[in-house]
């Protein structure tokens, strides 16, 4: 498999986290949360559901950007390196904070018309959330590419340099 390939398949892991989120969520709520993590304290237990909670409900804010984003990035694999589009993976995150905090701006001005003081907590929040989920994802997606790479399923595109012949 080439690298641009993998990127391709990369562009998946979002939605491979959040139906684990959406699996790790269900289980929480069928187990009562003492059986499912006993040594864990309350204030982390809470934190890790509301971070998956926030994740997969958070679809409806990052379903739309993040397919444009994905479209991007699919086809720049086409017409780029796979140096350059990896690095433009890497920034990724970036782009799609900008994209997600446009939908939820958007969002929120077509149905109330007005913004208040919660409003602007609530888009740290989303930059927060956003930020670290997408270099979460970018983590997954680099640690398997080097996985892969040292198993030898994923090979290199080596830049063939012409070199003169000897007469």
């Amino acid at each position: 498999m080439k690298t641009t390939t993998y990127l391709r398949f990369s562009l998946l892991i979002p939605f491979a986290v959040w139906g684990v989120c959406l699996l790790v969520i269900m289980a929480t709520s069928a187990i009562s949360m003492d059986q499912f993590v006993p040594e864990m304290p309350e204030n982390i237990s809470m934190g890790v559901a509301v971070f998956f909670s926030s994740y997969v409900i958070g679809i409806i804010f990052w379903i739309f950007p993040y397919i444009l984003l994905a479209s991007i990035l699919f086809f720049s694999t086409f017409i780029s390196q796979a140096r350059t589009a990896l690095k433009l993976f890497a920034l990724s995150p970036l782009a799609m904070t900008l994209l997600t905090l446009a939908t939820v701006i958007i969002i929120s001005l077509s149905s109330s018309g007005t913004t208040d003081q919660g409003f602007s907590t609530f888009l740290m929040f989303v930059v927060g959330l956003v930020m670290i989920w997408g270099y979460i994802c970018v983590g997954i997606g680099y640690g398997i590419y080097r996985l892969l790479q040292r198993r030898g399923r994923i090979r290199d595109e080596e830049i063939v340099q012409s070199r003169p012949q000897p007469a």
